[in-house]
């Protein structure tokens, strides 16, 4: 998903030399936007986190564009729709898409925020946290970094499944305190692919060390009721965004509460399903410690390449027992040929 149009950050020249212009030395992708062929440049000289997007009447490099249409198919579907809704969604970076498989655009309905909604159903946290004192940052001796959940860079440093517990708004430290990963928001530039058989999917365009925040499951958080009589008529389509609030829960519990992003939510949204995959989930608290209503996030599981697709494990204790499934299109060496919903 992008923009309306080209998210220009060094003005209108398609060449750099010594008179101060840019040069192309790759084009890297295309989409149709509004009727306006736009161009992912790669300039010479200069990394990938310098690449940006291009109108075709604004390129001056006819050999390369010829070439790049010689060998790659262009992209015919208009995403025009996906640029206008993501215009201010992003949280830090823009997000591209692309779509050379169909001429599917931008899901119907489907409403992007950035912070779970609750319905009427989904009560006040009924355990609060205790602030700190702390100025700025946190120091040393202070009881919200004392379990070191991350390490100086930010990355997560303890087991998947670990809750992490953030400073929260009343805490006296500032937004840049080492605690507050998660609600600073993702620093990932994504891209939103389509697959021929996966449908919509998500790769980094740029790499990633392991245990780096990649971004929160959000949509509408429902209650346990809700959840059931969505998720019957989500297995009859053969689709769920279902996600049970369950990661505190032990021995036979049943979440409370499920966050449903079917129809409202993020990147996350658009996160395939991976048999052998590159993130995993933590719990994660911030505003108050109630073990029921805790929000999700995905960290790397391990370094990840510029161009990778971002994938989780939709049921990694999923067994050969009952329950409806899909064919799964993961690729993995490990497939288990099969997705349960």
């Amino acid at each position: 998903m992008s923009r309306s149009g080209a998210r220009r950050r060094r003005g209108h020249g398609a060449q750099k030399g010594g008179g101060g212009h840019y040069v192309v030395e790759a084009i890297l992708n295309d989409v149709l936007v509004g009727g306006v062929h736009m161009y992912e440049i790669k300039w010479k000289g200069y990394p990938d986190d310098h690449n940006n997007w291009v109108a075709g009447w604004n390129l001056n490099c006819p050999e390369i564009l010829e070439e790049y249409n010689r060998t790659r198919k262009q992209n015919t579907a208009d995403v025009s729709q996906f640029y206008k809704i993501l215009e201010s969604a992003a949280e830090h970076h823009p997000i591209t898409v692309k779509n050379t498989v169909d001429e599917v655009g931008y899901p119907e309905n489907f409403v992007y925020i950035n912070k779970s909604v609750c319905s009427d159903e989904v009560p006040r946290p009924c355990s609060p946290m205790f602030p700190c004192e702390c100025k700025d940052k946190c120091v040393a001796d202070c009881p919200c970094v004392r379990e070191r959940y991350y390490d100086k860079n930010g990355r997560v440093q303890v087991e998947a499944g670990t809750a992490l517990m953030e400073c929260g708004p009343k805490c006296g430290c500032g937004v840049n305190c080492s605690t507050r990963v998660v609600q600073r928001g993702s620093g990932v530039k994504f891209e939103i692919q389509r697959y021929e058989h996966k449908g919509w999917g998500v790769v980094t365009r740029t790499a990633l060390a392991r245990g780096t925040f990649i971004g929160e499951y959000v949509g509408e958080l429902i209650s346990f009721e809700e959840a059931e009589e969505r998720g019957l008529a989500d297995t009859a389509m053969g689709l769920t965004y279902l996600f049970d609030v369950d990661m505190a829960c032990t021995g036979g519990e049943i979440a409370d509460f499920s966050i449903d992003a079917k129809m409202q939510g993020n990147i996350t949204h658009f996160f395939n399903h991976s048999c052998q995959p590159n993130m995993e989930i933590y719990p994660v608290y911030v505003e108050h410690r109630d073990p029921r209503l805790h929000r999700m996030a995905f960290f790397a599981a391990r370094d990840i390449l510029a161009g990778e697709e971002l994938a989780f494990d939709y049921s990694p204790a999923a067994s050969d027992g009952g329950g409806a499934r899909l064919d799964c299109f993961c690729g993995a060496v490990s497939c288990r040929g099969s997705i349960f919903l």
